[in-house]
């Protein structure tokens, strides 16, 4: 969930568990327009499904950090020329 921590702090999600073991998370929703608040949203989360995208991202970071270091080579090369 992007911007956890954030709406974390201002109190804008929380967490519950059921007693079978189910995650949710409760996002409070706001009126766009007018900010009125709106009914809050309710989702399910599974850890394995943050597992996985954690380490998607952490791969995706890997390679980003890799063509970084080769960009940053070949532009020292080419201004040594």
């Amino acid at each position: 969930m992007r911007n956890y921590k954030a709406l974390k702090s201002a109190s804008k999600v929380s967490l519950s568990k059921t007693n079978d073991g189910l995650y949710y998370i409760t996002k409070k929703n706001y009126n766009t327009d007018t900010g009125a608040e709106e009914n809050d949203s309710i989702s399910r989360i599974v850890i394995a499904d943050i597992d996985d995208r954690v380490s998607h991202i952490s791969a995706l970071s890997t390679e980003l950090t890799n063509e970084k270091a080769d960009l940053e080579q070949l532009k020292t090369d080419l201004e040594a020329l």
